[in-house]
């Protein structure tokens, strides 16, 4: 009985270990990576879960050590490793804080933990980076590769209107420097998606393979302690957005926990419209539409204003206005 409960163990292990290694080689399902081990977390327990992850990252070094080892520059090859296992090491990192195992953070509301493995993460990003800025041959390849881009769509036409606007647009930085902006002022909120997106579909499989309810979007609510922060956040990114004041290296603050506030509070509104398709019982297929069609809208300049504006709104509105439960009873 003991070896067939040891021989099952090993088994459900290897399957995480496995799945999340595939996971971790194929582009975008990356952000899957820490699902199988959420799952053998909450059907076998802590102890299984470190091994698992514990295996995973040493696998990752080994894989990425022999996928480098082309490479003759030292420097380079460790510093293409560390890129290789960072977002992995990180995600994993997070995960801990979310399960909720860390004693310091024991009992904290889940949305709290979901803040402060983003806060870890980024004291972990941090020195990591700065360590990979000092490396003057992948600085080098990466400012390469950024120009290669920007010369494939104007590099003929480097004297034609639209590749002069696309210039000025950059500045003279360039791509690189624009992305490096850009990657700065919503890294965090990025990992905090990415954190939020791995966590739910865990639960999701889960709990409904042994039939348990999966908690509704329509019942999510921001603790109203969160209003000052998002209004501060909110009028820092104003601030910085029609350059009224400098804020240094405050900007990437501001913009990171702004994102990931009004990220949240259109949860809330988005849960808001929920309540109200189920007090009129809305078809599923007209609300799945309606849901797709503001996905849709946020990619279109202009009008997605209207979602990126709007539902965080919504969602705010609530901390005065009780709007669902208005909503319920009528």
């Amino acid at each position: 009985m003991l070896s067939i409960q040891g021989s099952s163990r090993l088994r459900d292990i290897l399957i995480a270990v496995v799945v999340s290694l595939i996971f971790s080689q194929i582009g975008f399902l990356v952000l899957l990576l820490t699902v199988p081990l959420y799952t053998l977390y909450y059907r076998k327990g802590s102890r299984d879960l470190l091994i698992s992850t514990a295996s995973v990252a040493l696998l990752l070094i080994v894989m990425s050590v022999w996928k480098t080892r082309s490479v003759a520059d030292t420097e380079l090859r460790r510093a293409l490793v560390i890129i290789e296992v960072l977002i992995p090491m990180l995600l994993m990192l997070g995960m801990f804080f979310v399960i909720d195992i860390i004693p310091v953070i024991s009992g904290f509301r889940k949305l709290y933990r979901f803040f402060l493995a983003t806060a870890a993460a980024v004291l972990v990003f941090i020195p990591v980076y700065n360590i990979l800025m000092q490396n003057d041959v992948l600085t080098e390849a990466i400012s390469s590769q950024m120009d290669a881009v920007a010369g494939a769509f104007f590099g003929d036409g480097s004297g034609t209107y639209d590749g002069e606007v696309f210039k000025s647009y950059l500045g003279n930085e360039g791509l690189s420097g624009y992305m490096k902006n850009f990657y700065m002022k919503s890294a965090a909120a990025i990992f905090f998606l990415i954190l939020l997106i791995s966590s739910r579909a865990s639960e999701m499989i889960l709990f409904r393979m042994r039939g348990r309810k999966v908690q509704q979007l329509s019942d999510f609510k921001v603790p109203d302690v969160l209003l000052w922060p998002v209004m501060l956040a909110a009028v820092g990114m104003l601030v910085d957005i029609f350059g009224l004041l400098n804020l240094g290296y405050a900007t990437a603050v501001v913009w990171n926990a702004g994102i990931i506030l009004l990220f949240v509070y259109g949860l809330q509104g988005l849960a808001i419209l929920r309540a109200v398709f189920a007090r009129f019982k809305v078809p599923n297929a007209l609300r799945m539409s309606v849901e797709l069609l503001l996905i849709m809208m946020i990619v279109i300049p202009g009008i997605n204003y209207i979602v990126i504006i709007g539902l965080p709104v919504l969602g705010i509105s609530e901390t005065w206005i009780n709007l669902r439960k208005s909503i319920r009873s009528t």
